[in-house]
């Protein structure tokens, strides 16, 4: 279960927070505009957070990963979000001036 610091605690100026709550969290990335969902999972001996992600709101979300905590979750959406911007997005944009 998510504490109420760690819910406290979520950048709101990086993200909006559509949903938070003790056992999911639901997020947008105010950079790249994509939906992502992390959901607490509690097993006997250890807990893990698992991470899904969509990009538009009609669109179902996927799995994208597994944290140990909720900091280490948002923590991988923020590295995603470099990735899209900064690697992904301009090579899609050199592909369609190339084609």
């Amino acid at each position: 279960m998510f504490t109420a610091t760690e819910l406290k605690n979520i950048d709101q100026t990086y993200f909006h927070i559509i949903n938070a709550g003790f056992y999911s969290v639901t997020l947008q990335s105010k950079n790249t505009k994509h939906y992502w969902h992390i959901l607490h999972q509690q097993y006997p001996k250890f807990s893990s957070c698992k991470i899904q992600h969509k990009h538009h709101p009609a669109y179902q979300f996927h799995d994208q990963g597994n944290a140990p905590s909720l900091q280490q979750a948002i923590e991988e959406i923020r590295d995603h979000d470099q990735y899209y911007l900064h690697i992904r997005l301009p090579k899609k944009k050199h592909l369609k001036k190339s084609a």
